[in-house]
């Protein structure tokens, strides 16, 4: 948007010929602190001119629907035009704009005739911690944000645009009672949250119409239709509400049609965009296409959560940056179906529902199910002021969730919640991060929470915790502990206290590994563990989706020098995806020699035994991105993981915008995102001479052919 720092007042008045007065909201307006219609500069309550600045036009005539619209709605049929300037009313007579005390309702009736948004809108700002009222909007929603004295920051409340219809007529009203903030679209509340108090005292700055005080400037840029602007030191009743958006009779129409229920059709490309991965886990969008969405926005993806496997279907949730937890589920372990968010932002609790754990609460100890034959799956999750532990639950396999009523069920800083049952204490245990730390806590019902002694020093985030098999032997496990930056340790736990007997080691040394979280408890599969992560910092130019998932890893424990190491391989279903093969047997590479691989394509599973020797190194050239072997190392985009002894095989898993490179079955793994430059898939000798005893690339399947949308 366009910054003016120093601004001409230019008046455009439109002639219109005289127009009908409005109707039964005038007692409404009358009452306003102050109230602008916009057939001229006037407050009709009294005082308060606006003043013109930049490119803008008052009084513009409306005709035919418009025009009934606005005069069933109190309006005058008059509107303002923006084309990037704005309307300075000052501070208000007195300073009277500078609304105080505990109850407060702005009211704005606007529309953008091209659907685009992304400007301020009406503002008494100055900087997060001195605004008293902020209406804004970006590319997908509309936003409100309040000021209240002696709290930082804001309390925001939002309306996605592609829900209420990005190019139409809108009523805003935004709505202060003291507890509870409100944003109404046309008489239909879209959201809530729940600040406390007075409104926020010594704000200095002008109250602006199409613009906000930037620095020392002005931040500009909305280009669009004003019929009112009007603002009270009260909160007006529903029944006004309804009477500023034309009647009761269209709110209810419009309520219906304002519901998440009626989703648009998916674009036929959905999932088969040109950059999209075809065999990792990414988002949709489902209300609207916009596209390289940021954070919060639908398309967005970032940490795993709460992963559990329920009756043959395995469920993968994930953030959209504390909005809401994505939510997909799978027979297989490959082929996913997103469903629609499972639960969304609780304001209640500081605007966010942040990561955490999910488990089957099989005996309904928490007494959430009303019969024992239904038992319920329990998410739980952190509250936005990184202090309140919530849970929410669903009685019908994840499809429809309810928060619990008495949330918070634990109050202790900071967030990520991970839950599950100790079988031989026989209790639910969590692990919570907090201050570089994990706190546990135990509970006998889910719902009351006891902090243990001992906490685990010198963790990070996104705990996940699970008892593995070493060497495969079910009657000799141990405890593996693995933090958000994916480094691990392994060690035992009593089921109060952990006791590391390894030094923390990562998981993957790839540059894009983040966040993970496992599956268990897989029916018929004893001992199993299944594991992914985010994908973090790939790039998507001009897709409609933004991050991706790793591919889906098994995790054993094996011995190594005395000590148990984690290892990680693809998991083996990905074979349900392989097609045609290319076989290379005894390859013997020559110094600086460059062997193509396989004809142009994307999607490959890569399998070779190596010979290299010191000083060679092997590299597998792959659409512009590069895995290097030495006979000690393994390294994908200029990471390099060591081994423990010489580099024998190596696994590549090759995707449109990933790859995944696994040495020695496993022993390091690299995970990293690129952006493909070309179509050559070849190996060659960088650096001496070396010998390939066996090489297949395999083609591999998408996911997503014939999935329902």
């Amino acid at each position: 948007m366009p910054s003016i720092t120093h601004c001409t007042a230019l008046v455009l008045l439109a002639v219109a010929a005289p127009q009908s007065k409005p109707g039964a909201t005038d007692d409404v307006f009358r009452s306003a602190v102050a109230a602008w219609h916009m057939a001229n500069l006037e407050n009709a309550s009294g005082g308060n001119e606006l003043r013109v600045v930049g490119k803008s036009v008052a009084g513009v005539q409306l005709e035919g629907r418009d025009l009934r619209e606005s005069l069933a709605g109190g309006n005058d049929g008059r509107v303002a035009r923006l084309d990037g300037g704005y309307l300075d009313a000052g501070q208000g007579k007195g300073g009277k704009l500078n609304i105080s005390g505990a109850a407060f309702t702005l009211s704005v009736r606007l529309r953008s005739p091209t659907g685009a948004w992304n400007a301020p809108l009406v503002s008494k700002h100055g900087g997060h911690d001195r605004l008293i009222y902020n209406l804004y909007a970006s590319d997908a929603e509309l936003s409100f944000e309040l000021g209240t004295q002696g709290t930082a920051g804001m309390t925001p409340v939002s309306a996605p645009l592609a829900r209420i219809g990005a190019s139409a007529w809108h009523d805003v009203v935004c709505r202060y009672d003291g507890k509870t903030l409100q944003m109404f679209v046309d008489g239909v509340l879209m959201d809530e949250a729940f600040p406390s108090g007075p409104l926020r005292r010594g704000n200095t700055q002008p109250f602006l119409i199409g613009a906000e005080p930037d620095g020392g400037g002005v931040k500009t840029g909305w280009s669009g239709l004003i019929d009112h602007v009007a603002v009270w030191d009260r909160a007006l009743p529903d029944v006004d509400v309804e009477r500023l958006a034309g009647g009761a009779g269209r709110v209810a129409e419009l309520r219906k049609r304002y519901q998440f229920d009626a989703i648009p059709p998916p674009r036929p490309d959905l999932y088969r965009e040109s950059l999209r991965p075809q065999f990792h886990f990414t988002a949709r969008q489902w209300t609207y296409r916009k596209l390289e969405p940021g954070m919060r926005e639908e398309g967005w993806l970032n940490d795993p959560n709460g992963l559990i496997h329920l009756d043959g279907e395995y469920h993968l949730f994930a953030q959209r940056w504390n909005k809401c937890w994505i939510h997909a589920v799978s027979k297989d372990l490959i082929h996913w179906t997103e469903l629609q968010p499972a639960f969304w932002e609780d304001k209640r609790f500081g605007g966010g529902v942040q990561s955490g754990g999910s488990v089957l609460d099989r005996h309904n100890t928490s007494g959430l199910s009303p019969d024992g034959r239904t038992p319920p799956l329990v998410a739980f999750w952190a509250g936005n002021d990184n202090r309140s532990q919530c849970l929410s639950y669903s009685l019908d396999k994840g499809r429809t969730w309810t928060k619990y009523a008495k949330n918070p069920v634990l109050v202790h800083p900071e967030r990520d919640p991970m839950v599950f049952w100790h079988e031989p204490s026989r209790r639910w245990l969590m692990v919570l991060y907090g201050a570089g730390s994990y706190f546990l806590f135990a509970s006998n019902n889910l719902l009351d929470w006891t902090e243990l002694k001992d906490s685990i020093p010198d963790c990070f985030e996104c705990p996940d915790m699970f008892r593995l098999p070493v060497d495969g032997d079910l009657a000799r496990q141990k405890w593996v502990l693995v933090r958000g930056n994916g480094n691990y340790s392994v060690g035992e736990f009593d089921g109060m206290r952990f006791t590391a007997e390894t030094p923390q080691r990562p998981c993957d040394l790839g540059p894009n590994f983040y966040a993970t979280q496992s599956w268990g408890k897989i029916e018929g599969q004893a001992g199993r563990r299944v594991q992914i992560a985010w994908m973090r910092g790939g790039k998507y130019p001009g897709m409609p989706f933004n991050q991706q998932m790793t591919f889906p890893c098994d995790l054993t424990l094996r011995v190594v020098e005395g000590a148990p190491r984690l290892f990680r391989r693809p998991a083996r279903e990905i074979e349900r995806l392989q097609g045609k093969e290319h076989r290379f047997d005894d390859l013997r590479l020559a110094a600086g020699e460059t062997r193509a691989l396989a004809p142009a394509g994307d999607l490959f599973r890569m399998l070779a035994e190596v010979e290299i020797p010191e000083g060679s190194t092997v590299e597998f050239r792959i659409r512009g991105a590069r895995v290097s072997l030495t006979d000690r190392t393994a390294a994908c985009e200029s990471r390099p993981a060591p081994v423990r002894d010489r580099v024998r095989t190596v696994e590549i898993l090759v995707d449109r915008t990933s790859i995944e490179a696994f040495a020695n079955d496993g022993e390091v793994s690299l995970s990293a995102c690129f952006l493909p430059s070309n179509d050559r898939i070849e190996i060659a000798a960088a650096r001496g001479a070396a010998r390939v005893r066996s090489l297949r690339v395999i083609e591999l399947r998408s996911i997503w052919v014939d999935q329902p949308r």
